[in-house]
Order: C-alpha cells, then sequence, then structure tokens
C-alpha cells in the first residue's frame, strides 16, 4: 500500500511538472513585420489589406471590435472598427480599422444610426444599429491605424523600418513629424509629447486621397 501511495504521489507530481513547463506559443507578428503581395497591397498582423476580412481580423486579435461612422466636413466619411487594446508579440496598442463599404450601405447606415456625437476633432460619430453591425462583419480592411502604448523615438524607428522616403510637418501641429514609407504602406507620425501613430495602407488607397 505504502509503495502505491508513493507511486501515485510521484505521478501527480510529474503531471504537475509538465503542466507548468510553458508552452511553445506561435510567434506574433510584429508592425514592422510588411509582406508586400503581388496585388501591390500590404499584408501586416496578417491582415492582407483588401482581402482580409473584419471577421477574420477579430479571430486574428481574438478580440471583437466596436464599430462606427464617422463624417465630418470637406472629408470622405468613414467606417472604422476599434480595439482599445490588444497584445501581439509582446506588445501593446490601441488599432483602428478602416472598412471597405458601398456608397450605398454608408448612407443605409447613417439612415439607421441611433446616435451621433460630435468629436473633438469636429467629425460626428454615428452609433451603428445592431443589424448594420451584423452587416460589416464580412467587410475588408483597407487600412490599420496602430498606436502603440511605448512611445517610439526616431532611433527606434529607423531601426525597425529604415529611412524614410521623406519626411513632412503636419500642418495642424508643426511639431509633429511624418516618416513616409510608400512602398511599405506605412506613414509614422512622431512627436515628442505625443503617442507615436502608424498608418498602413494599400499604395492604391495611398493615391486615392
Amino acid at each position: 500500500m505504502r509503495q502505491f501511495v508513493i507511486g501515485l504521489a510521484l505521478i501527480l507530481a510529474g503531471i504537475t511538472a509538465l503542466m507548468l513547463i510553458p508552452s511553445k506559443q506561435d510567434q506574433a507578428p510584429m508592425p514592422w513585420e510588411i509582406t508586400i503581395m503581388p496585388d501591390d497591397s500590404i499584408k501586416v498582423f496578417g491582415v492582407h489589406l483588401g482581402s482580409t476580412t473584419y471577421r477574420h481580423t477579430q479571430e486574428l486579435f481574438r478580440q471583437f471590435g466596436k464599430t462606427a461612422v464617422f463624417t465630418q466636413e470637406g472629408k470622405a466619411s468613414t467606417v472604422e472598427a476599434f480595439f482599445d487594446s490588444i497584445h501581439l508579440g509582446g506588445l501593446s496598442a490601441k488599432v483602428i480599422l478602416n472598412l471597405k463599404v458601398s456608397e450605398q450601405q454608408l448612407n443605409d447606415m447613417l439612415s439607421h444610426a441611433t446616435e451621433a456625437r460630435l468629436q473633438p476633432s469636429g467629425a460626428r460619430r454615428y452609433q451603428l444599429s445592431n443589424a448594420d453591425n451584423a452587416a460589416l462583419i464580412n467587410s475588408p480592411i483597407i487600412a490599420i491605424t496602430y498606436i502603440p502604448s511605448v512611445r517610439l523615438d526616431k532611433d527606434m524607428v529607423r531601426h525597425r523600418f529604415g529611412t524614410p522616403d521623406y519626411i513632412e510637418h503636419e500642418l495642424e501641429s508643426p511639431d509633429t513629424e511624418i516618416w513616409h514609407y510608400p512602398t511599405l504602406g506605412l506613414s509614422i507620425s512622431l512627436n515628442d509629447s505625443e503617442k507615436t501613430v502608424l498608418l498602413y495602407q494599400s499604395y492604391s488607397e495611398q493615391k486615392a486621397k
């Protein structure tokens, strides 16, 4: 009986030790890992811009986003999905997705919107109906705004992304530099007193603006 108890204890100890061994995790895609696709669009965070759907992106992020329509005078209306905090490869960031919808679908969403709130930027944010939220699930992602919780300095950006093709200053904030990497479908906004903002979009979307 004693030998049985000792044997059982050893088995339980072995099982416990195995449970404490960390399992091998899939390597998460990083912000600087950008792939140019055959259609000249880009793939980042596992999202192929223009092809990967909102549904699949939520699966990649393992989170559900919140959607809204934004309108502002003099600018094109956008449908956006928000993730307050996602964690990829040990990095935490806020993420905003731009979804591709038809003009008719956009107008229908605005007519069904249940609430409109004025934003500090002057834009209006429209809360969508449940039916319209559900209809967006298969919409392709056409742009990603990635705002890491840790501010990146110029040396870090240059190390990870290389030297930008050109740099410009933001008109409304002269202290903000925008580093452009058109071949990567990327622009990075840098300001010593504000969070770093990375905007990924396909080349065709850049030319349309």
